[in-house]
């Protein structure tokens, strides 16, 4: 027998977009509490001993949003749920929405869904990541900067 009313039943979209905005939810709050312990782990008030050494190389290179979404990409099973990325690097993340193997690139490359939170907004694009040397490249997107 079908239901009484087709507003008892709630439609795919509308619970995909639900699963998403919790996800969002739930990294905003990781973005806001991991600074946070960070800096807590930080806060000695003991005096800092000196000594004299070898210089200090140079600091690393911060991580871009790209790589993270990348490598992120390349970890992730084809067709799997959807799967948070965060780079504390620059403070954006999102949560890559569709993984699936490449279509026009030949090499093990996959094609990507992903939005992306940062200072600037939030934005949705598409991509392809491609295995290279040991790590994963975006070899192609829309909307990624």
């Amino acid at each position: 027998m079908a239901p009484a009313s087709g507003h008892n039943m709630m439609s795919s979209a509308a619970s995909e977009r639900m699963v998403y905005h919790s996800m969002l939810s739930k990294l905003i709050q990781i973005a806001i509490v991991f600074p946070a312990l960070v800096l807590t782990a930080c806060s000695n008030t003991e005096p800092l001993q000196t000594s004299t050494g070898a210089p200090v190389a140079a600091a690393a290179v911060p991580i871009t949003d790209q790589t993270v979404i990348a490598e992120t990409v390349g970890r992730a099973t084809i067709g799997s749920d959807p799967l948070a990325w965060a780079n504390p690097s620059t403070g954006s993340a999102g949560v890559i929405e569709q993984v699936r193997p490449g279509t026009n690139n030949p090499n093990g490359c996959r094609d990507f869904v992903t939005s992306k939170q940062s200072l600037e907004g939030v934005t949705r694009f598409n991509g392809v990541a491609c295995p290279s040397d040991g790590s994963w490249k975006i070899k192609g997107s829309s909307g990624l900067h």
